[in-house]
């Protein structure tokens, strides 16, 4: 379809031109340059946070008796960010069109066809760039002391001096598309002089240059962080009896991060044009047909690239010391001295794609000279030269960690008697890394076509 579409403009522009304008009697010059260069980009970067943290030591009593709230010394510290990088378009359109023609000097007297020239270039560079940085934090983060009582009976809660160290972040790295674009086309035409003496045909020469370049990029880099921490001492008591909660000391640390790695597309295509023609002097006398060179040149380059890095971190960490009490009897919890670090990452390499496409076409003419004498035909030259080159790349980079750590001593009496509770001093370490390493694509098309004729 691409190269369907150099062939459409080249033809339309040459059949543009009158016929008295391609290598026609007496010297003409035609010139034609259109060049066409759009460029769209889009940047988008956008970072939410949502925090809602919780610190409370809330006593309650429904019926008859006394509910005592131990002291709630627990220090929360929540910390949740949010941070998108830098979504950046960088796009460079280079369009150069020279075309040079020299009709020489000719000393021909009596009815001399004059040189012919004509030039026709077409070029078009279409560029679309996207690129996308997104980053989400979602955090709930609870530290309570909260000793219920429904009915009569008594409720004591213990000293609730836990520590609970909540940070949540996601990081999105910068996603960054950078394209150039560099179309060349020169094209030289010089028709020697000519000393014909009585009805000579002047030379004919026609040059036409097509010359397209589409480069779509795309690079999205996303990141996503949920934490829930609970760290909580809930004595709770239905029915008559007693519940009463040790000392909660526990120290939960809760680090929660996704970090996406930038995600970058580099597309550079080059394409090179260099038609040269010389048509030779001729010396011929009497009725000698000229020299007709003619140079067609399409060259096509299309190139796509998507690269996308992602990475989701989910965590739930749970650090709890909660004696129940359904009906009589007595629960008694031992002191909840349990530290807890929970870990949870997921990293997200960088997705990367390089594609570097260079076009090339050279082509020379030399119509030389002729010492024929009375009705000699010229020399005919004709080049034909098509280019394509397609290159598609993928690169995607994923990382995803779920962790879901508890940490809890339970005693529970549904029916009467009585459950006392050990100690808890258990230390939990629990780490959870998910790293998906760099997805690379590297593309290098060269193409070099090189026609000479003497």
């Amino acid at each position: 379809m691409r190269s369907r579409s150099v062939a459409a403009v080249v033809s339309a522009l040459a059949l543009a031109l009158p016929a008295s304008a391609m290598a026609s009697g007496g010297n003409g010059q035609a010139q034609v340059g259109i060049q066409l260069a759009e460029t769209a980009q889009t940047a988008q970067s956008q970072a939410e946070a949502e925090q809602h943290a919780a610190n409370a030591n809330a006593p309650v009593n429904t019926a008859g008796g006394s509910v005592t709230g131990g002291a709630n010394n627990a220090n929360q510290t929540a910390g949740n960010g949010a941070t998108s990088g830098p979504a950046a378009n960088n796009a460079a359109t280079t369009q150069n069109n020279n075309q040079t023609q020299n009709a020489g000097s000719s000393s021909c007297a009596v009815g001399c066809g004059g040189n012919g020239q004509a030039q026709v270039s077409a070029q078009l560079a279409n560029t679309e760039q996207e690129a996308e940085s997104e980053a989400e934090a979602t955090q709930n983060a609870v530290n309570a002391n909260a000793p219920v009582n429904v009915a009569g009976g008594s409720v004591t809660g213990g000293a609730n001096n836990a520590n609970q160290t909540a940070g949540n972040g996601a990081t999105s790295g910068p996603a960054s598309n950078t394209a150039s674009t560099t179309q060349t086309d020169p094209q030289t035409q010089n028709a020697g002089s000519s000393s014909c003496l009585a009805g000579c045909s002047g030379n004919g020469q026609a040059q036409l240059s097509g010359q397209l370049a589409h480069t779509e990029q795309e690079a999205a880099s996303s990141a996503e962080a949920k934490q829930n921490a609970v760290n909580a001492n809930v004595p709770v008591n239905i029915a008559g009896g007693s519940v009463t909660g040790g000392a909660n000391n526990a120290n939960q640390t809760a680090g929660n991060g996704a970090t996406s790695g930038p995600a970058g597309n580099r597309a550079a295509t080059t394409q090179t044009n260099t038609q040269t023609q010389n048509g030779g002097s001729s010396s011929c006398l009497a009725g000698c047909g000229g020299n007709g060179q003619a140079q067609l040149s399409g060259q096509l380059s299309e190139t796509g690239q998507t690269a996308g890095s992602s990475a989701q971190a989910n965590q739930n960490a749970v650090n709890a010391n909660v004696p129940v009490n359904i009906a009589g009897g007595s629960v008694t919890g031992g002191a909840n001295n349990a530290n807890q670090t929970a870990g949870n990452g997921a990293t997200s390499g960088p997705a990367s794609n390089t594609a570097a496409t260079t076009q090339t076409n050279t082509q020379m003419q030399n119509g030389g000279s002729s010492s024929c004498v009375v009705g000699c035909g010229g020399n005919g030259q004709a080049q034909l030269s098509g280019q394509a080159a397609c290159t598609t790349q993928a690169a995607e980079s994923s990382a995803e960690a779920e962790q879901n750590a508890v940490n809890a001593n339970v005693p529970v009496n549904i029916a009467g008697g009585s459950i006392t509770g050990g100690a808890n001093n258990a230390n939990q370490t629990a780490g959870n890394v998910a790293t998906s390493g760099p997805a690379t694509n590297s593309a290098a098309t060269t193409q070099n076509n090189t026609q000479t004729q003497v």
